[in-house]
């Protein structure tokens, strides 16, 4: 037992849970990379083994299953995420730091959509994931409200970031010609309803062609939190 011991405090040496730790870090950046460059149809097993240079079947060792790497994917999004809001200031109003952090789930859709698009809805329970529940959770507490309208806001929070940004993701995984054809709609079929039938979206037609996506996310981030706000205020 005393030998035992010996070895595996053993300094250099990497304990059997340390190395799988690792190679699952690896894989996992190997994957995020490999989903950005090839899209969700390339971020297969095979592929990957191929990217890391082993047989696929290794990669079932490090993950039950491809489901489990997507999550962990996902995690290591949500933990880029989190690097690039920082520490955050001291001072800083408790919204400030709710539309940063929203600007960040914005930025991974947009630059990861292959990832978003596949696990937007999913919970990942990893530890970015983790952190991430606890700042927006302490975030709206920190604005006053009572335990139950914090939890209820930040599902709101949540649901309306990762449910508008996770469909700009699927939308821009779409091939590049329905892409057009959906954006197209509002000029191809819309401009042109009957007026008789349609009269206040033909009165409107303008102003819905030039709408963007980020404009309604941003307005629905913003209402949740002047709900927030408004009830902090009337329970103070």
């Amino acid at each position: 037992m005393a030998k035992d011991t010996a070895r595996a405090a053993t300094p250099g040496r990497a304990t059997r849970r340390e190395r799988k730790g690792l190679q699952q870090e690896a894989a996992v950046k190997a994957a995020f990379e490999l989903a950005q460059r090839d899209g969700a149809a390339g971020l297969t097993m095979r592929r990957l083994g191929e990217e890391l240079k082993v047989d696929a079947t290794t990669l079932y060792r490090l993950f039950r299953d491809k489901d489990e790497l997507l999550l962990a994917v996902y995690d290591h999004a949500t933990a880029v995420e989190l690097a690039e809001i920082g520490e955050v200031p001291e001072d800083e109003h408790w919204q400030d730091t709710l539309r940063r952090i929203a600007d960040r789930i914005w930025a991974t859709a947009v630059r990861s959509p292959a990832i978003a698009a596949l696990t937007f809805a999913r919970t990942t329970g990893g530890p970015a994931e983790r952190r991430m529940v606890e700042l927006i959770l302490e975030t709206f507490a920190r604005s006053g409200l009572s335990r139950e309208a914090t939890v209820r806001y930040y599902r709101a929070f949540a649901d309306a970031t990762l449910g508008l940004a996770g469909q700009v993701a699927v939308l821009a995984t779409l091939d590049p010609e329905i892409q057009a054809k959906d954006a197209a709609s509002w000029t191809r079929i819309y401009a042109h309803l009957p007026d008789g039938e349609y009269p206040t979206a033909r009165a409107h037609i303008t102003e819905l062609t030039g709408i963007d996506r980020r404009t309604i996310y941003d307005l629905v981030v913003g209402a949740v939190l002047a709900a927030a706000e408004r009830e902090s205020a009337e329970s103070a």
